[in-house]
């Protein structure tokens, strides 16, 4: 079995893709390559300064790279919902969704909507 690697990625030219928690690790590094096969790309992140240095890294790195950026929180049930309505009055469709945002390992302690954190952000926002 051979290895993929981004060299495989096909030309994107004409897609949208978000992803989530895109403003570092393998969020950033799916993003940098999203757009570097020529997809429009959301990074759906928390905080939208480090998300604005990842984009402004993409458009530097990546020449013709076209990103934009939406503030998502999957432990918030809320935000899922005005980010998705957001991208929804901003495009027509999605063609790549690279549910990539995550937590491990955090303490015990409940989100706004009264969920345990890790699972509502691993499991519920993304579902949502």
């Amino acid at each position: 079995m051979s290895r993929w690697t981004e060299n495989d990625m096909p030309d994107l030219g004409g897609k949208l893709a978000l992803v989530t928690g895109a403003n570092s690790g393998l969020g950033a590094e799916a993003a940098v390559e999203l757009a570097a096969h020529g997809a429009h790309v959301v990074l759906a992140c928390r905080d939208a300064q480090r998300a604005r240095t990842t984009a402004n890294l993409i458009e530097l790195h990546v020449a013709g790279a076209t990103v934009e950026i939406v503030t998502l929180d999957l432990a918030s049930l809320a935000s899922v919902a005005e980010a998705a309505a957001e991208v929804a009055g901003r495009v027509d469709r999605l063609d790549i969704l690279v549910n990539n945002a995550g937590v491990m390992a955090v303490p015990y302690s409940l989100t706004v909507d009264g969920h345990e954190l890790q699972f509502a952000t691993d499991y519920l926002g993304p579902f949502a």
